[in-house]
């Protein structure tokens, strides 16, 4: 049995993508997933079998210019990833477990939820991954919304968690359903439950490192982890640029070759 991990984190998933492509001409199959954020929308193309069309999703589809189309606000819009989604068709029978996670607001307190979409229905589960890829967002003062390059500007990591922490106090989050990252971006406690015999970790954060409860259960020529060679910087997680996208795709797919 063979266990996928993939993290969360925005564009970076192209990444993924392109190591996930080099394992399907492998011919590799995957019977539990684990996928937050990006991770859970690129695990849903290996769930329903469409890997040509993750390859065309990161490769050929202008996710810029479709984040063009929106103004932001409390939230990065997702609606057109989820559009994306949608399309698809099949179920891949040898996949046993997909599980997702996301954060649900309640009273101003952050629960972490999970989910196994196998036996849902599709609309099900895109509610579940749009939740778990729904990353908040917050507007300087005095601005109710922005487009996609003012918020790309914006786009700082801790001033935007601050202005979160700040905003959640104040209950303005309360009955969101948001990005799972946010609590647990290392959502690998499904292969405690459910054993593998080779667990492969497509990681898109720097300094990854393998928790130890994992590595109590499993010995490290199980844990395969495949990442990035350069270090991504912080504001990689929105940038939607097509050469961006590629140059990832491709060496996600590189650094696949290379281990598989």
């Amino acid at each position: 049995m063979n266990g996928l991990f993939l993290q969360g984190g925005g564009a970076k998933g192209a990444f993924q993508a392109g190591a996930l492509y080099a394992m399907h001409e492998k011919g590799m199959d995957f019977d539990i997933i684990s996928g937050t954020s990006i991770g859970s929308i690129n695990g849903y193309y290996v769930y329903t079998g469409n890997l040509e069309e993750l390859k065309k999703y990161y490769t050929e589809f202008d996710m810029a210019g479709a984040m063009k189309r929106y103004r932001i606000s409390d939230t990065i819009p997702n609606d057109y990833i989820i559009d994306e989604l949608r399309k698809l068709r099949g179920i891949n029978p040898k996949v046993k477990a997909f599980y997702v996670n996301y954060v649900s607001v309640n009273e101003s307190t952050l629960n972490h939820v999970h989910k196994n979409l196998v036996g849902l229905d599709k609309e099900e589960s895109l509610k579940y991954i749009k939740y778990s890829s729904q990353l908040p967002f917050s507007c300087p003062e005095g601005e109710d919304s922005v487009d996609f390059e003012r918020a790309l500007e914006l786009y700082d990591p801790p001033v935007l968690a601050a202005q979160f922490g700040q905003k959640l106090q104040n209950g303005y989050y309360d009955k969101f359903n948001l990005d799972g990252g946010m609590m647990n971006n290392n959502f690998m406690e499904p292969f405690l439950k459910e054993t593998v015999d080779k667990l492969y970790l497509l990681v898109l954060q720097n300094n990854f490192k393998i928790p130890q409860y994992l590595l109590d259960k499993y010995s490290e020529d199980q844990l395969i982890i495949i990442k990035r060679k350069e270090q991504y910087k912080s504001n990689d997680t929105l940038n939607c640029d097509s050469k961006f996208l590629n140059k990832l795709f491709k060496e996600g797919y590189e650094a696949a070759k290379e281990i598989i």
